[in-house]
């Protein structure tokens, strides 16, 4: 498993990029959820099944070859993921998604997207995946700055329009 050098942040506690362990990390990536979810998806609440479907779809990623959930790890406990899974697209090529990504407040502004972003490139690199793919939300600015850093280019929108009820 590749591992890149630990970073240090302002507390110099080191991170570590590993691969996840469902039986150990699944409580702290769902507590994860409601603020990944909540704060990127505007209205979205985080509800019972929401987080049931989560669990189920984990414990699916881990059985899944397809897909792979990398956590990084400080002294504290995990303090984030990326999600990745990957596909053939219709000219035959492999390619990545990156499916969601989260880092902790208390680990943000450390490097740990980076690291995260490298070693999920780098597994995806190794399963003959030709290029990957993300999706951000357009106020996120942390992330696009992260993303656009490591080479990523808008490809394509995707536009939404809310459709008011019509009074009866």
């Amino acid at each position: 498993m590749w591992e890149p050098n630990p970073a240090k942040g302002s507390e110099g506690a080191a991170v570590r990029i590993r691969p996840f362990d469902y039986v150990t990390d699944t409580g702290a990536l769902l507590s994860f959820m409601p603020e990944l979810y909540e704060t990127n998806f505007p209205g979205f609440v985080v509800d019972v099944e929401f987080m049931a479907r989560r669990r189920s779809q984990l414990r699916a990623a881990v059985r899944d070859p397809s897909q792979k959930v990398l956590v990084a790890e400080d002294s504290l406990g995990v303090c984030g993921f990326i999600w990745l899974v990957m596909e053939q697209e219709f000219s035959r090529r492999r390619r990545g998604e990156v499916s969601a990504i989260y880092v902790h407040p208390r680990a943000r502004g450390r490097g740990v997207g980076r690291q995260l972003m490298e070693a999920g490139e780098e597994h995806l690199r190794s399963c003959g995946c030709q290029s990957v793919m993300l999706m951000v939300t357009a106020t996120n600015q942390a992330a696009l700055s992260l993303y656009r850093s490591l080479g990523y280019e808008t490809t394509r929108y995707q536009m939404e329009k809310p459709l008011p009820r019509k009074s009866r």
